[in-house]
């Protein structure tokens, strides 16, 4: 179903169903993972400066935004996994992930599921801190940043969070405490860029210096004067960071 410059899709794999806004038609491709209770909505102005030149795929996560609840939720390696078989039903050959916070984590499990489709990715203030790593540290971390977004950006993620629920959000919450990034990350051959807001306290300086240090294939960027969803105020800054690396990879 095609809506303006949308195209919208419904994608079904072993039962779990992913939504799939498509934008553009370049030869490079980007797929945007949102991150915890999040739609694509706060994606837009990042999709629509990639789409001017590339294909981008923004997906709707089970139970998050458009895509229907499975029965429980899933670990972050699953849902990679069936995330990259998702993709496939697209045929779109190789793709750079472009995941935010929880999507980063996704992002990964994605390039290790399919690392032939994977040739790059884009980590947007990637969680969760290895000193900080309970539900109460994170919700304060999460309501420090809130003050430091746009209000559009608050307004957005209040919306996504009433739609998922409390139930199901800490339900996906549990796996994404539990998931090891600085383990998984030095798995990945493909080439990879850390980005976080100058002010993001859910993705502190600290913590992209060690996943650097774990992953050798790891850069580290900053976007100035931004929180955690960088890509919401500052696309264009972020976009160059994204097609900087499809240029080299």
């Amino acid at each position: 179903m095609r809506t303006s410059d949308v195209e919208w899709r419904c994608l079904h794999v072993e039962g779990t169903e992913f939504g799939i806004e498509t934008r553009g038609s370049g030869a490079d491709c980007f797929v945007l993972v949102p991150g915890i209770g999040m739609s694509p909505r706060y994606f837009v102005p990042l999709a629509r400066e990639l789409a001017a030149t590339a294909t981008v795929h923004a997906l709707h996560l089970p139970g998050f935004g458009a895509a229907r609840r499975p029965l429980q939720a899933l670990p972050i390696r699953e849902t990679g996994r069936l995330a990259a078989q998702a993709l496939q039903q697209l045929h779109t050959g190789r793709f750079i992930v472009v995941g935010h916070s929880m999507g980063c984590l996704i992002g990964v499990e994605m390039a290790l599921a399919d690392p032939t489709a994977v040739r790059s990715l884009v980590l947007l203030g990637p969680p969760i801190n290895s000193r900080e790593r309970t539900i109460r540290i994170q919700r304060r971390r999460l309501i420090q940043d809130t003050f430091r977004e746009p209000p559009k950006v608050a307004w957005t993620a209040a919306g996504d969070y009433l739609r998922c629920g409390r139930r199901w959000y800490y339900a996906n919450a549990a796996h994404m405490i539990g998931y090891r990034l600085e383990e998984r990350l030095p798995l990945i051959e493909a080439p990879i860029v850390l980005v976080r807001g100058e002010h993001d306290p859910i993705a502190p300086r600290s913590w992209l210096a060690e996943l650097a240090a774990a992953g050798e294939a790891a850069a580290v960027s900053e976007v100035p004067d931004e929180a955690h969803a960088a890509m919401y105020r500052s696309p264009a800054a972020v976009a160059r960071h994204c097609l900087d690396l499809a240029a080299r990879s």
